[in-house]
């Protein structure tokens, strides 16, 4: 099964998965778009780092990452559960405006099973994104404005892959600590517990 996990920058996806492993006994396999499109950018485009990834053309953009959907859904293949990692959009640098991170063509290799909308308030990203600056990670600081445009953004994708699809879509709050979440990770846990079996 191949889970569709959608959010933006910082809002925190890889730490839900994380916590969502746990009671699965690590069932789950996840699969970053970013890392498998900077594997490609590296080997054709001699990119070092994602961030680089935003600013190449979109045409090389989206033939990277139409690359990147056929060797992850081989990775899917394999696996049972599988949760993708990736954005419904991405803000592309040089045009300052939204490209398809998840377009119908790379949509329709991958096929996805299930589509997993993480969402925070804006808050909550503007702070994960400083704290990530403080640590020495790459991260653009956008207005309060500019997130919820992107949160709304995440969400038109989320809608429409799973429209195209005909796959359920779960949204997922994660403004809240870990701590706060723990009922609501549970219940997500039970639910993709008896996706699987």
């Amino acid at each position: 099964m191949l889970v569709f996990t959608l959010g933006i920058k910082a809002v925190g996806k890889s730490h839900v998965i994380r916590e969502l492993n746990k009671p699965l006994q690590n069932a789950i396999r996840e699969i970053s778009y970013g890392d498998v499109m900077l594997e490609i950018a590296k080997e054709k485009e001699g990119i070092s780092d994602r961030e680089q990834i935003a600013a190449l053309p979109p045409e090389i953009q989206v033939r990277i990452r139409e690359e990147a959907s056929k060797r992850i859904r081989a990775l899917a293949d394999k696996e049972k559960l599988v949760f993708l990692n990736t954005h419904g959009f991405i803000y592309t640098i040089p045009h300052h405006a939204y490209l398809p991170g998840s377009p119908d063509s790379v949509s329709d290799v991958l096929k996805p099973d299930f589509v997993f909308l993480v969402e925070a308030s804006p808050k909550a990203i503007s702070e994960r994104r400083e704290k990530d600056l403080k640590a020495g990670r790459k991260r653009e600081m956008n207005s309060r404005k500019e997130i919820e445009e992107a949160l709304f953004c995440e969400r038109i994708a989320a809608l429409h892959v799973g429209m195209r699809y005909a796959c359920n879509v779960k949204f997922f709050d994660n403004s809240l600590s870990v701590e706060k979440n723990a009922g609501e990770l549970q219940r997500l846990a039970e639910l993709f517990k008896s996706l699987k079996a």
